[in-house]
């Protein structure tokens, strides 16, 4: 058979996938992504689906958690020194045991393992990928009924030969394949991009699929959320101060309705500000003096959603895709959102920077 395909086919598989209307479900949509990529032989988007089959199983464990005795502490520290939550185990297990057996994974990280999971070579070295999460951020909010969510992000293997090596990890975040969220509220959405903007699936929990309810999703001009932890105000830098107190306590008409929200779980804070526009920071500061969150775990994957969204990500200093990781598990400082505010940041630290 021969591969090529002409323009005007390819063409008209772009407007069926546009002009597709109706009951469309994350299979299907994943589906017609796929057919926009004729040489595609379908493992990229078989990780997709597997994460999402994963999600509604962790899912399920989190709205029954207050039944089935899997609230409170798992007794264990994780790499990152905090406490682990029984959640936490449980969704890193899931998703390591649902991922692993896929011919096309090359390997996984989590922020809950010190090191990678090297999975056995596959035969077609070409088409291997590596898979990072984080399987429960905000799990400290568990126990207090709090939305919280999993994070993924996909890159394509940049070693050649064997088993993968951490270097493949270690890419920065303008290389992802995908990246995306689900977030388990008062319902579970599935929010991911492949680099075709951002699309939000909630899941029909009386057919157990996820349907499209938010397609190519924007983050809002306005910003209507200033998120962020402001206990720390007295840690933060002189440069960051000033943007807060511009936002909450300045003449700008601009920013006269935006009101301080934060819930503490950076996927529910993002989630809400792609919704409705805003800005969340989690700045570095006297006690995290490199930042506190995590790079590859949380800030590429998101950064990667908000630019894909219209909006930016940025330490203060440099995009935060820009940033080439030295290490599995890193952390950055992160001010993400509204490309306006996120902008403003850059700029208030470049002039301070530069004593103005």
């Amino acid at each position: 058979m021969n591969e090529r395909v002409s323009e005007e086919s390819l063409e008209l598989r772009k407007r069926e996938f546009d002009e597709f209307e109706g009951f469309k479900t994350l299979e299907s949509f994943i589906s017609a992504e796929q057919h926009l990529h004729p040489r595609s032989r379908g493992f990229f988007a078989d990780i997709l689906r597997r994460i999402g089959v994963a999600s509604k199983i962790i899912g399920s464990r989190v709205q029954r958690a207050g039944l089935t005795n899997v609230l409170g502490k798992a007794g264990r520290v994780n790499i990152q020194g905090e406490q682990q939550m029984k959640l936490d185990v449980m969704s890193n297990e899931l998703l390591m045991n649902t991922l692993q057996w896929l011919p096309a994974v090359a390997g996984m990280a989590s922020e809950e393992e010190e090191g990678v999971m090297r999975l056995p070579p596959h035969p077609d070295e070409h088409d291997t990928y590596v898979i990072m999460f984080d399987p429960l951020d905000g799990s400290s909010n568990i126990d207090a009924n709090v939305s919280i969510g999993t994070i993924f992000s996909i890159h394509r293997r940049v070693t050649k030969w064997g088993a993968c090596e951490e270097v493949d990890f270690l890419q920065p975040g303008r290389r992802l394949l995908a990246a995306g969220y689900v977030i388990y509220g008062s319902s579970t959405m599935f929010v991911y991009s492949t680099g075709n903007g951002v699309h939000g699936f909630t899941l029909d929990p009386e057919v157990g699929e996820y349907v499209l309810s938010h397609p190519d999703m924007r983050i809002p001009d306005q910003c209507r959320c200033f998120s962020a932890n402001e206990t720390n105000y007295k840690h933060w830098d002189e440069p960051t101060k000033r943007f807060a107190d511009h936002i909450r306590f300045g003449s700008d008409p601009h920013y006269e309705k935006t009101s301080s929200r934060y819930i503490g779980s950076m996927v529910a804070d993002f989630h809400r500000n792609l919704l409705y526009g805003g800005v969340f920071l989690y700045p570095a500061d006297k006690k995290h003096p490199t930042g506190k969150l995590r790079l590859l775990f949380e800030c590429a994957p998101l950064a990667w959603l908000a630019e894909q969204a219209g909006g930016a990500a940025t330490t203060g200093r440099q995009d935060i895709l820009d940033i080439q990781p030295e290490k599995l598990h890193q952390r950055c400082p992160i001010v993400i959102g509204n490309s306006r505010e996120v902008d403003l940041y850059r700029q208030m630290v470049a002039d301070h920077d530069q004593g103005n």
